[in-house]
């Protein structure tokens, strides 16, 4: 090696002696939380097939997913961006049982714009497949909860929506996928003017660009979810099992957690575009992004049966450094 010189590339992040080893502590302090709960540890491939990488119907997932040839096969293979459709693959293969629970820990490769992200996140999560009530839900997302409290956070805010109703007004405005994902990106930074002048100049109708607005401006304390009832049978929105689904779920987790606080945001469409409903976050104080997030999908369709899951993941790295930020005030 002639080079002496070391550089890293942009984005992408390297753990040296010492960091490493702490890392490696957390991250066995997480597998430990995961086989307490009884979920099955997976270790699948950085590289994989793309069929074992783009099982979601997701555009997301096809837009960072980095494909090559495979210089041997002569086929296509590619880097994932994340392990959640890999996890899936797993179920639909070995799974007999109607609930199955597997977790993962690994590398993943997402290429972004944006100076304060890494490029290779270490995704940490769990997936539950066979979901067919509330409780499997809650399961999940105080799985996610406990891995965050590694952080020694005092508190904790849990972000709970479901981007069926969002995702289902904006597939009727029959959008092409540019103007779509304009829309998406307004609707997450809650810019309602913007977005007003943006469908009105599309010619969408006043109603559904009210109905968006009013889902959008309306978040925050759990119980504006009566708000958010009354907005749904204004618009003609018979959706009122949501409503009282969420109600049920932030009522059992504020009673087993003390620690949290509950929010309810029924427009984040940050998180990865498989999932078909339920969505979660978790944020920690001086953060300036959720930590962790997850919610339900259709994993695949076997036999015209839909199996559906539920799922959260995070970059473990993020939790690496809050903890290490909170060693360093101590």
């Amino acid at each position: 090696m002639s080079d002496r010189n070391f550089f890293i590339p942009g984005g992408i992040e390297y753990f040296m002696p010492g960091d490493a080893e702490a890392f490696d502590e957390l991250r066995a302090k997480v597998k430990k939380i995961f086989n307490k709960n009884k979920y099955i540890h997976v270790i699948p491939p950085i590289v994989d097939n793309l069929p074992n990488l783009l099982g979601l119907n997701s555009s997301d997932l096809d837009n960072q997913t980095i494909a090559f040839i495979d210089k041997e096969s002569g086929k296509k293979i590619g880097l994932r961006s994340d392990i959640t459709p890999q996890i899936a693959k797993i179920d639909y293969q070995f799974s007999k049982a109607n609930i199955s629970r597997f977790s993962y820990m690994g590398d993943i490769y997402r290429s972004t714009n944006s100076s304060f992200d890494r490029k290779n996140p270490y995704q940490v999560g769990a997936e539950i497949f066979g979901c067919s009530n509330k409780s499997h839900d809650i399961e999940i997302i105080s799985l996610m909860i406990e891995t965050i409290m590694l952080s020694r956070k005092k508190s904790l805010v849990v972000e709970v929506g479901d981007v069926s109703i969002i995702n289902k007004s904006i597939s009727l405005l029959s959008l092409d996928n540019k103007d779509k994902s304009k829309l998406v990106t307004m609707i997450n930074s809650k810019n309602i003017n913007e977005l007003r002048i943006f469908l009105t100049d599309l010619k969408i109708s006043k109603s559904k660009i009210e109905f968006l607005v009013e889902l959008i401006r309306i978040n925050g304390d759990y119980k504006c979810l009566n708000e958010i009832k009354l907005i749904l049978k204004k618009f003609k929105f018979d959706n009122d099992n949501i409503i009282s689904d969420l109600k049920y779920i932030a009522d059992k987790l504020l009673l087993k957690y003390k620690a949290i606080d509950i929010i309810i945001d029924m427009s984040n469409l940050y998180n990865l575009d498989y999932q078909t409903n339920l969505s979660f976050s978790v944020f920690v104080p001086n953060f300036r992004k959720a930590i962790a997030t997850g919610g339900r999908y259709t994993a695949y369709t076997r036999d015209k049966q839909k199996r559906l899951a539920s799922g959260f993941s995070l970059d473990l790295k993020d939790l690496f450094f809050l903890i290490k930020e909170d060693d360093a005030d101590v």
